[in-house]
C-alpha cells in the first residue's frame, strides 16, 4: 500500500516540475519575441549609424556659414528615425536640437579659426537608438578686406576739376562688413580727413588750382582686420577764362588808415582804405570795376587793380553793413566778381548833422567828448556810459570849459554833428568814441554795484 502511495507521489512531482520548466521557457520565449520583433512580429534593428559627415572630419579651412549634414536611416524600412544633434566648440559638444527629422543642421555664424565638435544620435519608432562618433572641423581664418583699388581721380592724372570727389573699389574676401578711413591732403603723408564710412566715396570740398594732391584708404572689417591701400595723387586743372579775387580787405582784418591788423571773426574798416583786387583771363583784362553797396565807386584799367575808398558820410541805411563787391571783364566782354561784407565808420543820421552845424557856432551850448568808455547804452536820442578816460570841451555863450573825466557814469542826451564808435574787446563791452552834444556834461555818483545797470541814474552837473 504504502509502494503504491510513493510511486503516486513520485509522478506526481515530476509532473509538477516538468510544468514549471516549461513554463520558464515560453516566458524566456515571450520576452526573447517582444525584444527582437516588431508588432508585426518580425525582428527590429536599431537605426544605422550616422556617417559620412560634411564638412568631413577633422577637416580645415571650413566656412563659417557651412551647415552640417550626415548620413543616417534605419535597416527597418517602415521604421521612422528622428536625430539628436550635439554642437560645440568643446568636447563632448552640448546638445543643440533633438528628435528632428532632416539630416542636416544649420549652426548659424560661426567664428574664425575655430575647432567645433558635433555627434549625431539617430533613434527608431522603437526606442531604440544608434549614436555616431564625435566629428571636429576647423574653420577657415579672417582675411583682411580686400586692397583699395580703383582710385577715382585714376592715380596720377592731371587736370582733374577743382570741384572732384573720391571714389574707390573696396569689399572683403569674407563678405565681412568694411568701414573706410580716408586720408587727403596736398603732402606725401596726407592728414586723415574722413572715418569709419561705409561707401566707398568721400566728397571733398573745393581744391586749389595747379596742386598735386596725395590720398589712401584704410579699410577695416568688423572683425578688426585692416587693409592700408596705396598713395595715390593726382593734380588739379590750370585756371582758365576769367577770375578774380579781392586781395585787400581780407576776412578777419582790422584796417586803421590803411595798415591791416589782425581781428577774429569779422573785417573792420577804420578811415580811408585802398581796395585792391587780382585778376586775370585768357583774354586779357579789359577794366576792373569796384561797387560799394551796389553802387559804382572807381574803376581800374591795369594792374595792380584798386580804388580808394573813404567813405566820409556814406551811408547804408542806418547798417554799419558795407558789400565790396569787384568785377572783372575781359576784352570779349566775359566777366568775373567777387565781393566781401565789411563793417566801416558809424555816423548819427544826416539830419542831426545838420543841427550840428549850429550846435558847433558859440550861440548854441555843446559838448565835444572823445576817449574810452563802458557799456555804451542807447537813450533816447543819446547815450549813457561809463567813462574809463574822456576829454571834454564844453562852448557856449560866455563859457569855453575844458576838462579830463574819469570813472564817471555819463549821460550825453542829444547828440548833434557827427560821431565816431570803435568797439574794441570781447562782446563789444568797451567803446572808443567821439560825440557832440547838446548842453554840458551830466554825471551820476558811480559805485560798483551799478557798473551794468541800464536804469536812468541820478545826475548832476560836471564839477557840482
Amino acid at each position: 500500500m504504502r509502494s503504491k502511495e510513493y510511486k503516486y507521489r513520485t509522478a506526481s512531482l515530476m509532473h509538477i516540475g516538468s510544468t514549471l520548466f516549461f513554463t520558464a521557457v515560453l516566458m524566456i520565449s515571450s520576452l526573447t519575441y517582444s525584444i527582437g520583433t516588431s508588432a508585426s512580429g518580425t525582428r527590429n534593428d536599431p537605426p544605422n549609424k550616422p556617417n559620412t559627415p560634411d564638412p568631413a572630419n577633422a577637416s580645415t579651412n571650413v566656412s563659417i556659414t557651412a551647415q552640417l549634414s550626415w548620413i543616417g536611416g534605419d535597416p527597418d524600412p517602415e521604421d521612422v528615425v528622428t536625430y539628436d544633434v550635439y554642437f560645440d566648440t568643446v568636447s563632448p559638444p552640448a546638445l543643440m536640437v533633438n528628435n528632428q527629422s532632416a539630416t542636416s543642421y544649420d549652426p548659424g555664424l560661426m567664428e574664425y579659426l575655430t575647432t567645433y565638435y558635433w555627434q549625431v544620435v539617430a533613434w527608431d519608432g522603437q526606442g531604440n537608438s544608434t549614436a555616431g562618433e564625435v566629428w571636429e572641423f576647423t574653420t577657415v581664418p579672417n582675411h583682411p578686406p580686400n586692397m583699395p583699388a580703383n582710385p577715382d581721380p585714376a592715380n596720377e592724372s592731371t587736370d582733374v576739376s577743382i570741384q572732384t570727389n573720391l571714389s574707390w573699389i573696396g569689399g572683403d574676401p569674407d563678405n565681412d562688413s568694411v568701414i573706410y578711413d580716408v586720408y587727403f591732403g596736398d603732402t606725401t603723408t596726407p592728414p586723415q580727413i574722413a572715418s569709419n564710412l561705409t561707401d566707398t566715396t568721400c566728397a571733398l570740398p573745393t581744391l586749389a588750382y595747379s596742386t598735386t594732391y596725395y590720398w589712401r584708404i584704410i579699410a577695416t572689417d568688423n572683425h578688426s582686420a585692416n587693409t592700408t591701400g596705396p598713395l595715390w595723387m593726382f593734380t588739379t586743372e590750370i585756371r582758365t577764362g576769367i577770375w578774380i579775387t579781392i586781395t585787400k580787405p581780407v576776412n578777419n582784418s582790422f584796417y586803421f588808415q590803411d595798415q591791416r591788423h589782425n581781428l577774429s571773426g569779422r573785417t573792420i574798416i577804420y578811415g580811408s582804405i585802398n581796395i585792391t583786387a587780382d585778376a586775370s583771363a585768357d583774354a586779357g583784362i579789359a577794366r576792373v570795376e569796384f561797387y560799394i553797396d551796389g553802387k559804382l565807386k572807381g574803376n581800374d584799367t591795369t594792374a595792380p587793380y584798386s580804388c580808394i575808398w573813404k567813405p566820409l558820410l556814406q551811408f547804408n541805411g542806418l547798417s554799419l553793413r558795407h558789400t565790396i563787391k569787384v568785377v572783372a571783364i575781359d576784352t570779349k566782354g566775359k566777366n568775373a566778381s567777387a565781393e566781401i561784407n565789411v563793417t566801416k565808420w558809424r555816423f548819427h543820421v544826416l539830419p542831426w548833422l545838420v543841427i550840428g552845424a549850429v550846435a558847433l557856432s558859440s550861440m548854441v551850448p555843446h559838448t565835444k567828448m572823445k576817449g574810452f568808455v563802458f557799456n555804451l547804452r542807447a537813450k533816447g536820442t543819446g547815450y549813457t556810459f561809463f567813462v574809463l578816460r574822456m576829454s571834454y570841451h564844453t562852448v557856449g555863450p560866455l563859457k569855453n570849459e575844458r576838462g579830463i573825466i574819469k570813472m564817471k557814469r555819463c549821460v550825453a542826451s542829444i547828440l548833434v554833428g557827427p560821431m565816431m564808435i570803435l568797439k574794441l574787446g570781447p562782446g563789444h563791452m568797451f567803446s572808443y568814441v567821439s560825440i557832440t552834444f547838446l548842453g554840458g556834461v551830466q554825471l551820476a555818483t558811480h559805485s560798483l554795484g551799478n557798473l551794468f545797470d541800464r536804469s536812468p541814474q541820478p545826475l548832476r552837473k560836471n564839477g557840482r
